[in-house]
């Protein structure tokens, strides 16, 4: 008899991915070591808000700064100033010299020096006024801030660990008492909460898989192996990552998980294939044949999932774009080392004891099984009973929850990331109680250098536009180089002229101190004024509409501005900063979520259409896939729960799994067919060759996904509730919408028609045509046509 391919080369392939072991864990290894997130880079350079901001750093330095104070941080607490000398110290830690850590560092205490002396002379009333809500706050507390250099955005982690032991070894404060707020705590905060959780957390998701696979299969040796099978495909993706030059962030961790539970699926379904095989011919060449057997419908899954990945890179979000695109590579390449090494383990060290068992109870004619029995059987009467019932309010629940998908909300905002007790967002709570809001938005007022206005005519713009944004809703505080300059008198009398040239006078000698501060930047053609605004991050702010009403607010002042006879003409504003990055971001997210979607059902329903060489039977075949997405998601917009960065991922991913189970059913379905059985005694075929699996599977990986719910980063979090939601509301569709289509007058666009002339097998059935009739089936017995 002839050897099966994996009798002759099984050993061959196990040496082979022992010896790849090594190049795969230290990717792995190295890829994940290297986490690195950035909120400011998630949109692409040629998006107009990022140009915005890279013009902006390009003028006024980065954006990257730490806030830090602490109880008993105040005016009167001189150590706050050999802090701020502390941190002037930091070199780079790369032993640079040609930069420091940070490039701007300044305290409460010193800046009311610098207001209170020469050539200021405020009182010290006056000059707390001025500090107000940005660095003096209601409580009389100050804060230390420190801006990072260019170099320095490269060493965040570094830059906030300096500040917290320099705090405490300064300042007497211990490290958990010192709180941090701005960008650069933000991306270190994603970092950390998602780099040290992560290992916890899968260690956890393994543990679920590998527990319910053994005990799925009463067997520990089989959950073993399709645990360790599915941890070198999870290594694998990962390792796929590092080497392609790709960094990793904590939205691509999530491809790693994604890609193990999907491998443990497919194992699953391997393993039962082979359990039947087994069964029905005994451990000679089983592997193979359970290859063989599931094939088409294990790479027709893989790739129709990897297509529901792919759809995700027509996200303009950064992350979201190399997820999808990493997902779809990592479930290919997963799929193809499963089919490799999970046979070839198998045949090395078969199930001995599944020959033993009696086989699955059925009569056998003409070689094949006809199913007469089992757990199935009063399920799948109920369902085809109750056809037209379930159909009808499937159909009416999809209706329903779109129009909640209408009333999807989304976010990017970072109060929306973590949980409420988390570190971070403490610390930006205690910062806006006791300092001011923390979440800057810049506003740029161009003036021409050839205009005429003086220095003087134009602080009083600066600060005349100034006045008009605080009285927009949201806004805390505003920091002008008005900030830093001596009073500026008005008025139209001789001696308010005189005081005038002489405040003119003064305000040119400060345009140096202007400039350094950050406030003034004179490009060659215009001059360049910023007004630092922030905005309360505590609260829900609609950003779009807080951008509107913040350009409404500003075009009259500008307007009138214009028209004056001597006012500063040629006047227009910029608005930079992470408040119109954020707005785009979550416009953009909603309409990625859209496009994924619309891309991922285009891409799967012709694929359907194709597999099943039927356009109708494609399209409805598509009815028990979209299940998940629409009913998850449309309960969210009833239940106004905003989707964000980690749920936008799940719509298109969930369309793509929720394949699997669908082409593992109709293929038994449609082989049920060739072998002569009814339409219905077909349904039941599917059930008993592929119900415990699909049953298995969904348990498998949405238990194994529900894991990452723990995690504190929301995006991560929500993930995995998600996943986990859908994985069991596509189990429903299958088990239930599915096979009542199926039975249905429906059904019939599902059946093969051929040729009567034609022998078809029974393992190429996906495409294959014949023609059939329907019975009734109340019992199994059927007739050979």
């Amino acid at each position: 008899m002839k050897k099966s391919f994996y009798c002759r080369f099984g050993p061959a392939i196990l040496i082979m991915v022992i010896a790849c072991l090594p190049f795969i864990v230290y990717g792995a290894y190295t890829g994940a070591r290297g986490n690195e997130n950035v909120v400011t880079d998630w949109l692409p350079s040629h998006f107009e808000e990022t140009k915005r901001l890279e013009w902006f750093k390009e003028r006024f330095g980065t954006a990257e700064m730490l806030a830090i104070s602490w109880e008993g941080c105040t005016l009167e607490n001189e150590r706050t100033k050999e802090l701020a000398e502390a941190l002037r110290a930091v070199d780079l830690p790369d032993g640079r010299q040609d930069s420091k850590l940070f490039a701007k560092v300044f305290s409460g205490p010193e800046m009311l020096d610098t207001l209170s002396g020469e050539p200021f002379n405020l009182s010290r009333a006056r000059a707390i006024k001025r500090m107000q809500g940005w660095l003096v706050g209601p409580t009389g507390h100050t804060c230390v801030i420190a801006q990072l250099s260019k170099a320095g955005e490269s060493f965040r982690h570094e830059a906030v660990d300096s500040v917290l032991d320099l705090t405490a070894a300064t300042c007497d404060v211990d490290r958990a008492a010192v709180h941090l707020a701005g960008p650069s705590i933000d991306s270190v905060a994603i970092d950390r909460s998602s780099s040290e959780t992560i290992q916890p957390l899968n260690l956890l998701c393994w543990s679920i898989c590998l527990t319910v696979a053994a005990f799925s299969f009463r067997s520990f040796r089989i959950g073993v192996m399709i645990f360790f099978v599915a941890l070198i495909c999870q290594y694998l993706s990962v390792a796929i990552i590092y080497y392609s030059g790709t960094t990793m962030n904590s939205i691509l961790m999530m491809v790693a998980s994604l890609v193990f539970v999907l491998s443990v699926s497919a194992s699953v379904h391997i393993t039962n294939y082979y359990r039947d095989a087994i069964e029905e011919g005994g451990l000679a060449g089983a592997a193979g044949k359970a290859v063989r057997a599931g094939w088409a419908p294990c790479w027709l899954a893989a790739g129709t999932t990897s297509l529901g990945m792919a759809s995700l890179m027509v996200s303009r979000i950064k992350p979201i774009f190399t997820f999808g695109e990493y997902a779809a590579i990592g479930v290919l390449a997963g799929l193809a080392l499963l089919m490799l090494a999970m046979p070839a383990w198998l045949e090395w060290q078969p199930m001995r004891h599944w020959a033993g068992r009696p086989g699955l109870t059925g009569q056998k004619k003409s070689g094949e099984r006809i199913p007469d029995g089992g757990i199935w059987n009063g399920w799948a009467h109920s369902v085809m009973r109750f056809h037209a019932w379930i159909v009808t309010f499937g159909l009416a629940g999809l209706v329903v929850a779109g129009f909640g998908i209408s009333r999807i909300e989304t976010t990017v905002n970072l109060h929306d990331m973590f949980r409420r007790g988390e570190q971070v967002i403490q610390d930006y709570d205690w910062m806006q109680q006791h300092i001011g809001p923390m979440v800057p938005v810049d506003v740029v007022l161009h003036i021409p250098l050839e205009s005429e206005a003086r220095m003087l005519e134009r602080m009083q713009f600066v600060q005349r536009v100034r006045r008009e944004i605080v009285q927009v809703e949201s806004v805390g505080s505003t920091i002008t180089a008005g900030t830093f300059a001596p009073k500026i008198s008005a008025g139209g009398s001789v001696t308010h002229v005189i005081r005038r040239a002489i405040a003119n006078r003064e305000l040119e000698k400060h345009r140096e101190s202007f400039q350094k501060q950050g406030f003034l930047v004179d490009d060659g053609e215009e001059e360049l004024w910023r007004i630092s605004v922030r905005v309360n991050a505590k609260t829900r702010v609609d950003y779009g509409e807080f951008l509107d009403r913040l350009e409404q607010q500003l075009a009259p002042v500008i307007q009138q501005q214009q028209s004056e006879p001597s006012g500063v003409v040629g006047v227009h504003a910029t608005l930079c900063g992470g408040v119109p990055l954020v707005n785009k971001a979550q416009k953009q997210l909603l309409k990625d979520l859209a496009w994924s979607f619309a891309t991922a059902f285009a891409l799967v329903g012709v694929t359907m259409v194709l597999v099943l060489r039927d356009f109708m039977g494609g399209l409805l075949s598509m009815l028990p896939n979209i299940v998940p997405s629409v009913i998850v998601f449309g309960i969210m917009g009833w239940l106004d729960v905003v989707v964000d960065i980690g749920a936008m991922m799940t719509a298109s991913a969930a369309l793509g799994i929720a394949v699997d189970d669908t082409l593992h059913f109709i293929t038994w379905f449609r082989r049920g067919l060739i072998q002569g059985y009814s339409r219905r005694t077909a349904v039941l075929n599917a059930f008993q060759r592929c119900g415990n699996a699909m049953t298995q599977t969904s348990i498998i990986c949405g238990f194994g996904l529900l894991a990452y719910s723990l995690s504190p980063f929301i995006p991560v979090s929500r993930f995995g509730w998600i996943m986990f939601l859908m994985l069991f509301a596509a189990l429903i569709g299958d088990l239930i919408f599915l096979p009542a289509l199926l039975a249905g007058p429906l059904g019939r666009f599902f059946e093969v028609r051929q040729p009567k002339e034609s022998k078809v097998g029974r393992d190429n059935v996906i495409g294959a045509r014949i023609e059939v009739s329907d019975s009734d089936a109340q019992g199994i017995p059927v007739e050979r046509r």
